[in-house]
């Protein structure tokens, strides 16, 4: 399968390297990870049944505010209930009731059977029973937001897939690194008259590119909900 350099390279028309390009293959690597944010955040607001294609699950914690995982979006948290594997779904907290949750005579009392967790500072988990080594470890599943290969490695411009993301959405990502690099490579002639017609072609291009990345995210939309904003565009209108 091509790299993704290859084939953002092949839709701009572009020559991308290392360096002396505008722009650089550093570049394009932050372009797909801030497509691969921006697909991944898009999808999940117009559908959110589909967030199990994003999701990640982390390994087992068997200590309080052990896991850092960088503001993303909680799925869900489990506990173990004291029998290896036997995982039990936490609820959420508010970080008030954290004493009310240890109280074995409190409504709020969470059990090994019936879990709980809150985020606290710098969003940190916390599990009550506070957990320990196995068999009472926690795991947390999270919408992906660190941009990765199917392999787990950091993603790059050379790689040709991504992890925990939908496969039938990588295109979209590839369409988003190529609007920014031709936007990126405009920049080459913002201020050079003589290039009034590449830039005017460059812009066609940018813009035909644009209109097939937001019609993609339109038509997963419900035709319900499609109906709906229309009224609303109109009168914006």
């Amino acid at each position: 399968m091509a790299t993704f350099e290859e084939q953002v390279e092949g839709i701009t028309g572009l020559t991308i390297s290392s360096s002396g390009t505008n722009p650089t293959q550093g570049q394009l690597t932050q372009f797909l990870k801030d497509g691969v944010i921006d697909v991944t955040n898009r999808c999940i607001q117009i559908k959110p049944q589909e967030t199990k294609d994003f999701t990640r699950e982390s390994g087992e914690k068997t200590s309080q505010a052990s896991l850092d995982i960088n503001g993303a979006r909680i799925v869900s948290v489990v506990r173990e209930s004291g029998t290896n594997n036997d995982w039990r779904m936490a609820r959420e907290i508010s970080p008030s009731l954290q004493s009310r949750v240890t109280d074995a005579d409190s409504l709020h009392f969470a059990s090994k059977y019936n879990p709980a967790f809150m985020v606290g500072d710098n969003s940190k988990i916390s599990v009550f029973p506070a957990p320990s080594s196995d068999p009472n470890a926690y795991k947390v599943y999270y919408v992906n937001n660190a941009p990765v290969d199917k392999s787990g490695a950091s993603l790059l411009f050379s790689h040709s897939d991504i992890g925990y993301f939908s496969d039938d959405k990588v295109y979209l990502v590839v369409i988003y690194a190529s609007i920014k690099s031709l936007e990126q490579k405009l920049d080459d002639y913002a201020h050079d008259e003589e290039d009034v017609e590449l830039v005017g072609g460059m812009n066609a291009a940018i813009a035909s590119l644009k209109q097939q990345y937001e019609m993609a995210f339109q038509l997963m939309t419900p035709p319900q909900a499609r109906q709906q904003a229309q009224p609303r565009q109109r009168a914006r209108a």
